[in-house]
């Protein structure tokens, strides 16, 4: 006896056998098909999930990157400030100036010694 005319006698002599196979294979293709459309559903879902994290990320490091601009830009006026009136003062008060520069230059030569 084939195997389809062993299919053909099953389904003859239970007939509510082949109901409940095929009821369960509707149901096991649904279950499939929806099971997909969730798969794909969270996929899409991550992915837009990461895009926004990328945007924010993106935002969030152009504003650092203008803050720290910003603070560079401020410390280099400051230096350029201090610079000139460092010439300034050394114009003015040379004699002090070289006797504060020995003075510095004595005491960092006496703290490298020890």
């Amino acid at each position: 006896m084939s195997t389809e005319s062993s299919l053909h006698f099953a389904e003859e002599t239970h007939p509510e056998d082949t109901n409940l196979q095929t009821s369960l294979n509707r149901g096991l293709q649904a279950t499939r098909l929806h099971a997909t459309q969730a798969a794909d559903d969270i996929k899409h879902a991550v992915e837009a999930r990461g895009r926004e994290f990328l945007h924010a990320a993106d935002d969030k490091a152009q504003q650092i990157k203008a803050k720290a601009e910003h603070v560079y830009s401020d410390a280099k006026g400051k230096a350029q400030e201090i610079r000139k009136d460092t010439e300034v003062y050394v114009k003015e008060h040379p004699l002090t100036s070289v006797c504060i520069a020995l003075g510095a230059g004595f005491l960092i030569g006496m703290l490298a010694r020890r």
